[in-house]
């Protein structure tokens, strides 16, 4: 009988929380980026844009990451704390060096000039993951209740201010759960998503120009 008990109560704090619970979906473009017009759709929740002149940098300024959230996360619920946004912050940052740097693809520099590159970030919607219900399959059905982001991102010349690299991008963590019970997870795994394609798409420009 408790067994049950618990089941139905699980069940029913799960559905209110759905019932609060939003898809991330494209934002409106906040200005952020430098330009936009270039842009074009690549998958169905990203647009994207690479200058082949990228493949030339081999110096990168990671810039502090931008927050245009209006204090709240995209379903107008959840507040994140300065904590929780200064602890998004820092990964962001992490991984970005950790993945740009790989194989000493690109070295971290200390001020602007020839050759060094910039990236900016800005994140334009975070939905807080919401860690009980991900015991529930009500969460592997519907996706209720798995976080996720929205950001605008541009790699520029440090110097001139040349866009080198855009991507607009947004969406929710998978219905397999893998954000676990951090409120941020969803943001996390967009983060390295987003991470993971600048990557792809600096080397694809470097073999390019590499065969030409």
């Amino acid at each position: 009988m408790m067994a049950i008990q618990r089941f139905f109560l699980i069940g029913a704090v799960a559905l209110g929380l759905a019932a609060c619970a939003a898809p991330i979906v494209e934002q409106q473009r906040s200005g952020f980026l430098s330009s936009y017009k270039l842009l074009a759709p690549v998958e169905k929740n990203a647009h994207r844009f690479t200058n082949p002149a990228i493949a030339d940098y081999r110096e990168i300024i990671i810039d502090e990451p931008v927050y245009l959230l209006d204090g709240a996360s995209a379903d107008g619920g959840d507040m994140f704390s300065e904590d929780e946004l200064e602890a998004l912050s820092d990964y962001i940052r992490e991984r970005l060096e950790k993945v740009l740097t790989k194989d000493e693809r690109f070295a971290i520099a200390s001020a602007p000039g020839p050759g060094v590159a910039r990236v900016r970030v800005a994140l334009t919607a975070i939905d807080a993951s919401q860690g009980l219900l991900n015991l529930t399959l009500y969460t592997k059905v519907t996706g209720a209740g798995l976080g996720g982001a929205a950001m605008e991102s541009e790699i520029v010349d440090s110097v001139s201010n040349e866009q080198l690299s855009a991507s607009v991008q947004w969406g929710n963590d998978s219905r397999f759960l893998r954000a676990g019970f951090s409120r941020l997870g969803g943001a996390k795994l967009q983060t390295n998503r987003w991470v993971r394609s600048l990557r792809h798409r600096i080397e694809e420009a470097d073999e390019n120009a590499a065969a030409n």
